[in-house]
């Protein structure tokens, strides 16, 4: 490819390549936590279907042997893929995470000089290069890595279409678009969204390129792509939908509500809600469950709302400025003891900072540059989106409303921390690396009107 033609692209390439496998190194056989630190609470839900599908064909949910329908498949069989070639569901999973993390550089850099000019693409891919959140969790038995670097070639081919129609680049971007929701249905709504804005686009004239054939290689391609997971579910389960885990979410994410009520840990109030629910419920039909969910969360959702309304704040700035620390310092310290359980800490967090992971100033150091890191990022990446908008209009808009949606679902409850910008901070890396480019050329200038 002709970026590795370039010589910055290809150093910062070849550096962070050097790092990961330093840093894989250091985590296999130095840190003290061992294997365990990879895994999450969430991973095993991922890992017993892809067990379950090398062994029997079928993925099941977890410790069970109903169908699989909270979760997606993607990342089930991205895990099964990866012990079928390389016999392990751990260690072979990080470091093929790291692999794809390192050419995530790809289409971060395509995607700024998409949009500004190569030295723009060179400053974002120093800014990628150095996201604690996208190393981190590659270290992680979790969807994010892989998602992500399906999003971000489905960006790049996005924003491509958007510079230059060609029916190829916008059925890339579908299909890829269709296999990030595979791993992780948090973007499902987002090929709704997305289909709306192109075809604003094109009544608008922004974009000249026939509605018809938008919905011919954009639409229809989602659907196509779609349709062989819901027609499984409907047969296999009886509910015709992508995923039961919106409804699942919709009842479970009251949580921090009852505990405050009820003055009571999370984990007590999740014990509680699991409690409330009617006898035999497992054993219901999966359609009925899933309605069940729903009308148990609406009087908690009627009876919380102001609660969420006010601290809906407080989680989009833990989802946006959130700097992964108490799994950044678990892995190259082997975690500090801290108070909370690892629950508390890494999946639900309820505090902003945790200050039993900042005991010495080594520990507050390494959180001072981490946040950092996320700060500049992100405040030099939403002015670099605005500085799109005046030679390429559709892209900073399409750009804008894709870091809106993503900040917005991982903002509307209490588990909100840095772990939701994941499918955004790659355009905030391109939108920093314009910011950058244009800061760089500025003092330039003033350099020479001071001579």
């Amino acid at each position: 490819m002709s970026l590795f033609k370039d010589r910055a692209f290809r150093w910062i390439f070849i550096a962070l390549a050097a790092f990961k496998a330093a840093a894989c190194a250091y985590v296999y056989f130095c840190n003290p936590l061992g294997e365990s630190v990879l895994a999450f609470p969430d991973s095993l839900t991922y890992v017993y279907p892809a067990q379950t599908w090398l062994q029997y064909g079928q993925m099941w949910e977890a410790v069970s042997v109903a169908p699989m329908l909270l979760r997606t498949p993607g990342y089930p069989f991205f895990l099964a893929l990866i012990k079928a070639l390389l016999g392990n569901l751990t260690w072979a999973v990080v470091g093929v995470q790291n692999l794809l993390s390192l050419l995530l550089l790809v289409p971060v850099y395509l995607t700024a000089r998409q949009l500004a000019t190569q030295n723009a693409a060179r400053w974002a891919v120093g800014f990628c290069a150095v996201s604690v959140l996208y190393f981190t969790l590659s270290f992680a038995v979790l969807t994010e890595t892989l998602c992500v670097f399906l999003l971000a070639w489905s960006v790049y081919f996005s924003v491509r279409f958007l510079a230059h129609p060609r029916g190829r680049d916008l059925a890339a971007a579908a299909v890829l678009l269709a296999a990030a929701v595979y791993v992780r249905p948090a973007a499902y709504y987002w090929m709704f969204a997305s289909a709306v804005i192109l075809l604003c686009f094109c009544a608008g004239q922004l974009v000249h390129f026939p509605v018809r054939k938008i919905l011919l290689f954009f639409v229809l391609p989602l659907v196509l792509c779609m349709a062989p997971w819901q027609i499984r579910n409907a047969v296999k389960t009886g509910f015709g939908g992508f995923t039961s885990v919106g409804a699942y979410n919709l009842y479970m994410w009251n949580e921090d509500y009852l505990a405050r009520k009820g003055h009571v840990s999370v984990a007590q109030a999740h014990e509680a809600l699991q409690q409330a629910l009617p006898p035999g419920f497992h054993n219901l039909p999966a359609a009925q469950q899933v309605k069940c969910y729903k009308a148990l969360a609406k009087p908690l959702i009627r009876e919380g709302f102001l609660y969420k309304l006010t601290h809906a704040p407080l989680w989009a700035a833990k989802t946006l400025f959130g700097a992964n620390f108490v799994h950044l310092s678990r892995l190259l310290n082997g975690g500090a003891a801290a108070e909370e359980t690892l629950d508390e800490q890494m999946l639900n967090q309820t505090a902003a900072v945790h200050a039993g992971w900042l005991k010495g100033w080594k520990e507050k150091l390494l959180f001072c540059l981490a946040a950092g890191q996320v700060v500049v990022t992100v405040f030099l990446g939403f002015w670099g989106l605005w500085l799109v908008r005046k030679q390429h209009r559709a892209a900073a808009f399409f750009l804008g409303v894709y870091c809106l949606y993503f900040w917005m679902i991982g903002s509307t409850f209490f588990g909100a921390y840095a772990r939701f910008r994941a499918p955004f901070e790659f355009v905030l890396c391109v939108g920093a690396g314009i910011a950058a480019e244009q800061l760089w050329q500025r003092r330039k200038g003033l350099f020479r009107r001071s001579k």
